[in-house]
């Protein structure tokens, strides 16, 4: 590990908030949800993505189909909930998180 900081995920059901263990409050905030075109033949404003996350999904909800892989308090679909892990280090944080210890 490069970074004796870890981070740490709340992952809500409505909204994922993330950041480090050193800072008092999250850096990142965002809608736990996950978009995918309503038709195949549709691309969403010419971007030809198939898969949408956080305020991007929101921002498209229109012509998305929303999931929101935590229901309850408990994950009701892995696939989903991986591109929100996903989205969160790669876009949100810009963190590799081999580098870093993780507490979800």
């Amino acid at each position: 590990m490069s970074d004796e900081r870890a981070i740490v995920i709340d992952n809500g059901t409505g909204m994922t908030k993330a950041g480090f263990s050193t800072d008092d409050f999250p850096s990142a905030v965002f809608p736990a949800m996950v978009g995918r075109p309503k038709y195949k033949q549709d691309v969403v404003a010419g971007t030809g993505k198939q898969v949408y996350v956080g305020d991007e999904a929101m921002a498209k909800k229109g012509v998305l189909k929303l999931s929101y892989p935590i229901a309850h308090g408990q994950v009701t679909d892995w696939d989903d909930m991986i591109k929100i892990w996903g989205h969160c280090f790669q876009n949100e944080l810009r963190k590799d998180p081999k580098q870093y210890n993780v507490l979800l």
